[in-house]
């Protein structure tokens, strides 16, 4: 019998290890490698879900989540099909089949609670943002050969498995994305957790030297995108991780604003090149935002949303209520809360709010809180967590004012930020 449950220990420790190390591999390949991403993490959480031992249930996120699931698939079922058996609101062919929309939302549960396994600890949370630190090297290497040096594609391997876009003639650099948009939210999202590996270094050394560089490159990075998205997340990140400095971030973020200036003028004078791209200050002027299209587009989803107020109108139907009386095209509401209400209802959409709300408050509390609620030092030995929580909170976010959630890039780190931050909610409160 001891023998038995010494040699399951082993089994169960071996299969764990197995897990951790294909889990951190899926993160450091994310970015670059989506789909053999994509399968490492499958076998991670396969391997998760098989060892866990206690009721999932006892937490009431998770059963939270199992009451979202259960209201999409009854909105998705309740308005697919009319008395003959068609669609009733899906006419338009630019729509997929509502079913297919769930696959973006249940099985990004399930991954929620399987990553939990390996990011219980600091340590492992560590672990898991170096690897994401490291995965994204490829897209400074390949956005600043795509904007530096006109390395256009797209370069494709394994027969289409691997493509990194680098598109040409678009309004910023993509890298190995589709969108710039996708690339300055992935850049800006991982900006907090260079600044936690720069500051866990307490000497000044060439390590800290090479983080600073990278750090640079990174932000050099997000202005080529020319996304305001982007522009806006790298300043929301920077504050929040930097909470509670007041006046020397302040300080520290004038002096660096303005030395960054005076370098692009001075690259400018001697090169004729500017590290600001025009395309970026053209568009955040303020007749180039008064005109953004996205403000009709919201709008017009808040009148679909009050039409159908309680389950929506089915998954993926977005497209097919505005493209039926415009003849310009938008796939979706360039916003995930007005896209989850329009598709799932307002009950579903708020609470999938309450989840992330309450997600986001505890985790607050524990990293950014004393006992008594006084804001804690900032030097205080939790930079990665600091990083976690401004990562989680700038990709939450960028899909606020625009939806980059449909790339599953975006959407796995979406969630493995939010079971970051319910391990982390746990450590004091629970």
């Amino acid at each position: 019998m001891l023998l038995n449950t010494f040699l399951d220990y082993i089994a169960k420790f071996k299969a764990y290890k197995i897990g951790y190390f294909s889990f951190n591999i899926g993160i450091f390949l994310l970015f670059s490698a989506p789909f053999p991403a994509s399968c490492f993490l499958l076998l991670s959480l396969l391997i998760s879900v098989f060892l866990i031992r206690e009721n999932i249930l006892n937490d009431k996120i998770n059963i939270l989540l199992l009451i979202i699931s259960f209201l999409m698939i009854l909105s998705c079922s309740i308005f697919q099909f009319n008395s003959q058996g068609e669609y009733l609101e899906y006419k338009s062919d630019l729509g997929t089949h509502p079913f297919i929309g769930l696959v973006n939302w249940i099985p990004l549960f399930f991954s929620y609670v399987g990553f939990q396994n390996y990011l219980r600890t600091k340590k492992d949370r560590i672990t898991c943002s170096l690897s994401l630190i490291f995965g994204t090297l490829p897209i400074l290497i390949s956005g600043f050969g795509q904007y530096l040096f006109n390395w256009y594609g797209p370069f494709e391997l394994l027969n289409g498995l691997i493509i990194w876009y680098q598109r040409e003639n678009t309004s910023g650099m993509t890298s190995l994305f589709n969108n710039p948009n996708y690339a300055a939210c992935a850049l800006a999202t991982t900006l907090p957790f260079f600044y936690a590996n720069f500051f866990k270094n307490k000497n000044l050394n060439y390590e800290k030297l090479i983080n600073a560089i990278i750090i640079f490159l990174v932000v050099i990075g997000i202005f080529f995108t020319s996304s305001r998205n982007g522009l806006l997340s790298f300043f929301l990140g920077t504050f929040i991780f930097f909470i509670p400095l007041r006046s020397r971030f302040f300080s520290f973020s004038f002096i660096s604003i303005a030395a960054f200036f005076l370098f692009n003028s001075l690259v400018d004078y001697l090169f004729n090149f500017t590290l600001i791209p025009l395309n970026l200050a053209n568009r955040i002027s303020f007749q180039e935002l008064s005109n953004d299209p996205r403000l009709l587009i919201w709008k017009n989803s808040i009148t679909y949303i009050f039409q159908k107020p309680f389950l929506g109108w089915g998954g993926n139907s977005f497209a097919s209520l505005w493209n039926k009386d415009n003849t310009l095209y938008f796939g979706h509401s360039h916003s995930i809360p007005l896209e989850i209400s329009i598709q799932y209802g307002l009950i579903t959409s708020s609470l999938l709010s309450i989840l992330v709300f309450y997600l986001l408050v505890k985790s607050f509390k524990v990293i950014f809180l004393e006992s008594n609620f006084k804001l804690i030092k900032f030097g205080k030995d939790n930079f990665f967590d600091r990083g976690w929580f401004s990562a989680c909170f700038v990709i939450l976010f960028s899909n606020t004012i625009d939806i980059l959630y449909f790339d599953i890039r975006i959407s796995l780190l979406t969630w493995l930020f939010l079971a970051g931050l319910r391990n982390i909610s746990k450590e004091r409160y629970e």
